[in-house]
């Protein structure tokens, strides 16, 4: 998102999040993402999404079995990914 200058759960490069998956070969049966930008701290950005249902609700899936976490200073953009294998 920094690179390309964008802030949306649809990449320039990889199109939605299920793409990207797909793109990468990864075998899922459920997947969500969270995205934030301009939080400076790990705890800001996280309690921020606590406090969105959707965000929350994401982050507290009983049913994920993997996440992948990604931050970038450059703009503090910051990435979950969670899926159930």
């Amino acid at each position: 998102m920094a690179e390309k200058n964008y802030f949306s759960h649809t990449s320039p490069t990889y199109g939605s999040p299920f793409d990207m998956l797909k793109q990468f070969g990864m075998d899922y049966t459920k997947a969500s993402e969270n995205i934030a930008a301009g939080q400076q701290t790990p705890d800001s950005v996280v309690q921020g999404w606590l406090n969105s249902e959707g965000h929350r609700r994401n982050m507290l899936d009983a049913e994920v079995t993997h996440i992948g976490v990604g931050y970038s200073s450059d703009g503090n953009y910051w990435t979950q990914l969670f899926i159930k294998k």
